[in-house]
C-alpha cells in the first residue's frame, strides 16, 4: 500500500471522499470484502482484505518489471506517447511508486526529463517527495493505495502550477460488472476508480483532466499553485 503516511483506515468511510460506504455483496472465491461509494464511485477493499507490508513487497518482487521484458517496456512507451509527451516536454520528473525496476524513469530521461525515484519499499528516500516537479508519473500504483486522498493531496503539493500528473490504473467497469472483472484478483489491488471518480477528483483538488482513454490512462494538469497554501481534501 503505497501511502504517505499510512494510518489505520476506518472502512466505514470512503478513503477518497469520506462518505459512508455501501458493502458490495459479491460471490467471489477470494478477495474482499468490497465497498462502493455512491458519491465518488470508488470501490475499495475492507482492511481485512489488505496484505501485510512484507506480503505486499514479496508480491511485487514476483513481477517481471525489467528492461528485458519487451511487453512491459512497450506498455510504458505507449503510456508516454499518449499520456505524457503530448502534455509535458521536459523538466524535472518524479516516478512515484517506481517499484524495484524503474524502467519508466529510463524512458523519461531519454526524452529529456531529469527523473527522481520514490517507492516506499524499493526507493524510500522521502527527500524526493519535497521538490517541485514539472511531471509526476504514477503507473500501476493508485490501485494499491489505502489512503488515496492523502496521497493526492501530497502529490498536488509537489507539482508546480501547470505541471502534469500522469496516472495509469485500470478503471473499474461498474458495480454490476465488478464480479467478473479480472483486476481485483491481484490481492495487492485494493482501490478502484472509474471515469466518474476521475471527474470527482478534479472537483476537489486543483487538477484539470486533460486526457483519459477511459480504460487505464489519465493525465491531469495542476491548475493553481495557491492551493498549496490552503487545506486540500484529506
Amino acid at each position: 500500500m503505497l501511502d504517505i503516511p499510512d494510518p489505520k483506515q476506518d472502512h466505514g468511510h470512503c478513503p477518497l471522499c469520506g462518505s459512508r460506504l455501501n458493502p458490495l455483496h459479491l460471490a467471489l472465491p477470494v478477495g474482499g470484502p468490497y465497498f462502493h461509494c455512491d458519491r465518488c464511485d470508488l470501490i475499495s477493499t475492507g482492511k481485512e482484505g489488505h496484505l501485510s507490508p512484507s506480503e505486499e513487497q514479496t508480491r511485487y518482487l514476483e513481477h517481471d518489471n525489467s528492461p528485458d521484458n519487451v511487453g512491459y517496456v512497450s506498455m510504458f512507451e505507449d503510456f508516454l506517447e499518449k499520456a505524457v509527451l503530448p502534455f509535458s516536454c521536459g523538466g524535472r520528473a518524479l516516478e512515484f511508486g517506481c517499484g524495484p525496476g524503474p524502467v519508466l524513469a529510463g524512458l523519461l530521461e531519454k526524452h529529456g526529463f531529469i527523473t527522481d525515484l520514490y517507492d516506499p519499499y524499493f526507493f524510500p528516500d522521502e527527500s524526493r517527495l519535497n521538490p517541485s516537479y514539472d511531471l509526476v508519473t504514477s503507473t500501476e500504483v493508485f490501485e494499491h493505495l489505502s489512503q488515496p486522498a492523502e496521497v493526492l493531496t501530497r502529490l498536488c503539493r509537489m507539482i508546480r502550477e501547470d505541471g502534469i500528473l500522469a496516472v495509469m490504473t485500470h478503471l473499474h467497469p461498474g458495480r454490476d460488472a465488478f464480479t467478473s472483472w479480472w483486476y481485483h484478483r491481484d490481492p495487492t489491488h485494493i482501490t478502484f476508480y472509474s471515469a466518474a471518480t476521475l471527474n470527482w477528483i478534479c472537483s476537489q483538488w486543483p487538477l484539470d483532466l486533460l486526457y483519459s482513454d477511459d480504460f487505464k490512462m489519465a493525465t491531469f494538469r495542476k491548475t493553481d499553485s495557491r492551493a498549496d497554501d490552503r487545506t486540500l481534501p484529506v
